[in-house]
């Protein structure tokens, strides 16, 4: 069972403090206890550090790897920089949608896939690369990618 966010925000101020810096280590913590930053816990980081919604919308707008929905169980990050299209990543993701039956942007109706296409994590010099979860992929073949997507049961 999930912890209330607005636990989970308490002990990141806590652990973090309430200055403005703690507002990145939060969130992040929200999202990985969670798997995505609810309403609740966006207002009680905005008390807890003294800055309105707005700013944690900003910073949450910003970074791709936070989320405001729900997500599937396993987040697939395909790169979409011009390096790793170049090498291939446009085949990559017709691959994985085909594999998955969605396109990027949504889940799987069983939860338990997201997919997600990203500017960038900083593995263009090996393009096309993905994340799976926290597992880089790295040189994907439309077979490789499928293989790695079938594997997520």
């Amino acid at each position: 069972m999930s912890r209330n966010p607005v636990d989970i925000v308490t002990s990141a101020m806590e652990k973090y403090g309430s200055g403005r810096e703690a507002i990145m280590q939060m969130l992040t913590d929200v999202n990985r206890e969670l798997g995505y930053i609810p309403e609740e816990a966006i207002r009680a980081i905005a008390a807890a550090v003294g800055v309105s919604n707005a700013e944690i919308y900003s910073v949450l707008s910003f970074y791709s790897f936070f989320s405001t929905e729900p997500r599937g169980r396993n987040i697939v990050r395909l790169c979409n920089t011009i390096s790793c299209r170049m090498a291939g990543a446009g085949d990559i993701l017709a691959a994985i949608e085909d594999e998955l039956g969605i396109r990027a942007g949504e889940t799987t109706p069983d939860d338990r896939v997201t997919l997600e296409t990203t500017s960038c994590i900083g593995l263009c010099d090996q393009g096309p690369a993905m994340l799976v979860n926290d597992t880089p992929h790295t040189r994907l073949t439309p077979d490789e990618a499928r293989r790695i997507i079938a594997g997520l049961q």
